[in-house]
């Protein structure tokens, strides 16, 4: 079957791909605004209408196709010594999260990353902030954390934005950081899962046929950014972290599973 036929088979022959593209643009208008979110927002309607390896590829894909343009005016702005940091210890750890995804559905770890998600943001929502720059060795530690949870759930914005929200940084420099290092975890990623065999002909036309709609929700929440406030960006940034880790909760794989029907 060449990928044209996967592409129409895909797209316009599957009415449940609706589900899947409604949700390509809510994640990539979040994608534009924070820079981080498109994958908790995406996967869990993509997992259950497909199934997560096929969810997780095709928003790699999309995604940093689509993005790769924000990474130029990114790149003058993040703070380097953070993102290097952040990055090596990611690229350690995403094919162990790659791994365990692939050999079990990794319910017991979404509970554990869920729930510590929820415990981060209650403390960053009292106001506290840490006042020094942290070590290199938590830096690469945070990035570990990110990179695991990441490669078994596509969950490596919530750890990373936790950790600089928690700091003294802007709104604009923690949307470079993450823009910044989800494009170089990026060569990882789609390394990792070449190697594992999840590049295929169904999620490359799944992935087609959501481009134009994701590029233009993309480019509509980047806009609305720079409207912003820094104290809204905050409070929206933890409200949506909040709102990902309750979604991730196993609990609720038999709502999604319904919706894919």
């Amino acid at each position: 079957m060449s990928l044209l036929d996967s592409l129409v088979l895909a797209v316009f022959a599957d009415p449940r791909w609706l589900w899947v593209a409604a949700a390509a643009v809510l994640a990539a208008l979040v994608r534009g605004f924070t820079g981080f979110g498109a994958a908790m927002v995406f996967v869990p309607v993509a997992s259950a209408i497909y199934e997560p390896k096929v969810a997780v590829v095709v928003l790699f894909i999309v995604d940093g196709i689509i993005t790769f343009p924000l990474v130029f005016k990114a790149i003058r702005q993040c703070w380097w010594p953070h993102v290097r940091c952040l990055t090596v210890g990611a690229a350690l750890t995403i094919p162990l999260g790659v791994y365990v995804l692939l050999i079990t559905d990794a319910e017991l770890l979404r509970w554990f990353i869920s729930l510590s998600i929820l415990g981060l943001v209650a403390v960053l929502a009292s106001g506290w902030r840490y006042k020094k720059h942290p070590p290199q060795m938590v830096c690469i530690g945070v990035g570990g954390v990110s990179g695991f949870a990441g490669g078994v759930a596509n969950l490596y914005g919530p750890p990373l934005v936790l950790f600089w929200l928690g700091g003294q940084s802007d709104a604009a420099t923690v949307r470079a950081n993450i823009i910044v290092f989800f494009a170089i975890t990026a060569v990882v990623s789609g390394a990792t899962y070449w190697w594992n065999g999840l590049l295929s002909p169904h999620t490359l036309s799944v992935s087609i046929g959501l481009m134009p709609l994701y590029a233009a929700a993309v480019w509509l929440g980047a806009r609305n950014f720079r409207r912003a406030s820094e104290a809204f960006f905050r409070w929206f940034a933890l409200a949506l972290i909040a709102l990902i880790a309750v979604a991730s909760l196993p609990g609720w794989r038999s709502f999604w599973h319904w919706v894919g029907q």
